[in-house]
């Protein structure tokens, strides 16, 4: 809860005694989001019974499953990337490659952990 108060507080204290730039107005006004949903996420999880916040063996095993193969999927993806650029001089920059990796790893995870937890038995 403090965490969130702080960067709403902060976010105000910037909006208020800040510079009148635009990028200063951008990030207190993405800082005023940030806490925002850090406060509902803070309010949902409070509001949970405590057996629904430990998570049982197949969550677990879905989970790592899920990561497993999204590691796996980031790895042939990437290297795909590299080896096209080597081949083609597409002229790919290490950022691009960053950007790919994050993109690539956290949808394929989100999309393989809702397709194991709707498969039913994970082994």
């Amino acid at each position: 809860m403090g965490v969130t108060l702080s960067v709403i507080v902060l976010a105000v204290v910037i909006l208020t005694f800040g510079t009148t730039s635009g990028a200063m107005s951008f990030i207190s006004l993405g800082l005023i989001v940030a806490g925002m949903l850090m406060f509902a996420i803070l309010l949902r999880t409070a509001t949970k019974p405590e057996t629904e916040l430990m998570a049982d063996e197949r969550i677990m095993r879905v989970n790592e499953k899920a990561g497993n193969t999204a590691f796996w999927l980031v790895l042939v993806s990437i290297t795909i990337l590299f080896w096209s650029d080597r081949a083609w001089s597409i002229g790919i920059e290490l950022g691009d490659l960053y950007y790919a990796t994050i993109v690539v790893g956290t949808i394929s995870w989100s999309v393989l952990r809702w397709h194991y937890s709707r498969k039913g038995d994970v082994i």
